[in-house]
């Protein structure tokens, strides 16, 4: 809604604003052992950021409430070389 001023006047303009809700996004999966297929318990996967998540005794990890964008990360276990994303 467009708003006319004339020369000289002065007007207040109070506004009240909706906030935007950006749904957050998930990554899960598993971490396996390449050689055997058997689950690696306790991996750490990383996202650049704060965000993380342990493996749990399947293998399985979630990573919740992730703002959208492009992420780099890492996946770390004990024994096991680093594999970078």
């Amino acid at each position: 809604m467009p708003i006319t001023l004339s020369a000289g006047e002065e007007r207040q303009l109070n506004v009240s604003l909706t906030e935007t809700v950006i749904p957050n996004a998930s990554l899960f999966g598993y971490v396996t052992d390449a050689q055997t297929g058997s689950p690696i318990v306790g991996a750490l996967v990383q996202l650049s950021g704060s965000y993380a998540a342990t493996t749990n005794s399947q293998g399985y990890y979630q990573i919740l409430n992730i703002v959208p964008g492009t992420y780099s990360g890492q996946v770390t276990a004990a024994g096991y070389e680093p594999y970078t994303f």
